[in-house]
């Protein structure tokens, strides 16, 4: 998604987009089959953007406990500094320097950054998933199962004793 900056005014630019799933290449796209919805905010001064993007969609993610599909809301956000051309932020290893003709800016990487960065380590359906059995593979959040759990590695029967 490339945005135009040449003709913006100083101060506070506001966008919103809705962009569809397809337009733009997502790590683990398999998780995000609706439209995504860009809230930006450009705030100009001379020749430096200072980008924030907020990001919304529904995402299709699979619990890594009972392996069942589910939807959650995905929300994130990031900032991004641009500087066109040399300038008093040169040294700001924040702060990315474009050729002081850019007419547009193409966020893509950012939005990409921020998928990868903000999708959570452990997908749940639920806090309390009590995901499957380890000896039949029934779903234990819809029936209980009959498996004796109780079984112990020979290698840490004496352990057991600790216990009592």
């Amino acid at each position: 998604m490339k945005i135009l900056i040449k003709d913006l005014s100083e101060g506070i630019n506001e966008f919103r987009e809705e962009i569809p799933v397809g337009d733009i290449e997502l790590p683990e796209s398999d998780f995000y089959k609706h439209p995504i919805v860009l809230n930006l905010y450009i705030d100009r001064l001379d020749n430096i953007y200072r980008m924030k993007v907020n990001i919304n969609t529904l995402a299709k993610y699979s619990c890594d406990r009972c392996l069942e599909e589910f939807d959650s809301e995905f929300s994130a956000s990031a900032e991004q500094m641009y500087q066109l051309g040399s300038g008093k932020l040169d040294d700001d290893e924040e702060v990315e320097i474009l050729p002081a003709d850019t007419r547009e800016i193409n966020i893509d990487k950012v939005i990409q950054d921020v998928f990868m960065m903000s999708k959570p380590i452990q997908l749940l359906c639920s806090e309390s998933c009590k995901g499957l059995c380890a000896i039949c593979g029934i779903n234990l959040n819809e029936k209980q199962c009959k498996c004796n759990t109780d079984h112990i590695d020979p290698r840490l029967e004496k352990l057991k004793s600790l216990l009592n």
